[in-house]
């Protein structure tokens, strides 16, 4: 389901909106997860303690526009994309990629052919 494009990083191929949910479920629960390791270790998580919450608030957001039924592909960044380019290091963000991979699908639409 994964091809390597050029640049290294992993492309899905994303066909149907139930497949683009999962992944932005998977998502949620990364930046879950980073919440939860800021909370134990502050110190060792550096920065990540000074952009999760927002990061958080933008991801629920974005679940819960499908929830609602609200969610629009749309070819613009959606809005953490600001904290990817500031903190573009799997160091700090080890979702990096995932968040990419979002933003992309979001911004081209599915994968159908």
């Amino acid at each position: 389901m994964a091809f390597g494009n050029p640049r290294g990083s992993m492309i899905r191929k994303i066909k149907t909106p139930e497949e683009f949910i999962e992944m932005v479920k998977e998502l949620r629960e990364d930046v879950f997860d980073l919440r939860e390791a800021v909370d134990y270790d502050p110190d060792e998580m550096g920065r990540a303690g000074l952009f999760v919450e927002p990061l958080e608030t933008i991801v629920e957001a974005l679940y819960q526009s499908f929830v609602d039924g609200t969610y629009e592909f749309k070819d613009e960044d959606l809005p953490y994309m600001t904290i990817v380019h500031e903190n573009n290091h799997t160091a700090v963000l080890p979702m990096l990629h995932l968040l990419k991979e979002v933003n992309r699908i979001h911004r081209d639409g599915l994968d159908i052919d």
